[in-house]
């Protein structure tokens, strides 16, 4: 009995392990309007350098309903990329409380494209956010620092392969 507890609390520990992790615009504060839209703008002109816009179709795998998620999709199919958005679909459960809906994860198919999921988190230390898009296996990220309401790069776009 005692070796099954071991198991059963080892096999729980893993699985909290393997939850994934939280994507989309994760940013606490207050930021100025035209953050999200520069962020975008600035994404995309990085992506073109790696990934041919006429040739390159995306799924993003998490639903786009923040602002730079919207400005991000909005920016690449004028770039030419071909982006599937994700929808949650929302089913009902019944509960004990007002039979709320439960959202359920979307999940995409690699037929219609590379999976591609952001995160916009910060801020870090003093005013640094960063952002990272994940196509593929692959990942692009950067930082970057407000001072008074306005956004600079703090580094270079670094991509992990």
């Amino acid at each position: 009995m005692r070796r099954l507890s071991v198991v059963l609390g080892f096999g729980l520990l893993l699985a909290g392990c393997l939850s994934p992790s939280p994507y989309g615009y994760l940013v606490g504060g207050t930021v100025p309007p035209q953050m999200p839209e520069r962020l975008a703008q600035e994404t995309v002109t990085r992506m073109e350098a790696l990934y041919p816009p006429a040739h390159t179709r995306l799924a993003l795998t998490h639903p786009a309903t923040d602002p730079y998620g919207l400005a991000l999709i909005e920016a690449l199919r004028r770039k030419g990329y071909g982006v599937m958005e994700s929808r949650v679909n929302t089913r009902m459960y019944p509960s004990t409380r007002d039979d709320m809906p439960v959202a359920v994860q979307p999940t995409v198919s690699p037929d219609v494209g590379i999976p591609f999921r952001y995160v916009v988190d910060g801020p870090f230390e003093p005013r640094l956010y960063r952002i990272t898009v994940f196509i593929g296996n692959q990942s692009l990220s950067r930082v970057y620092r407000m001072d008074e309401q306005v956004i600079a790069q703090a580094g270079a776009w670094v991509r992990k392969e």
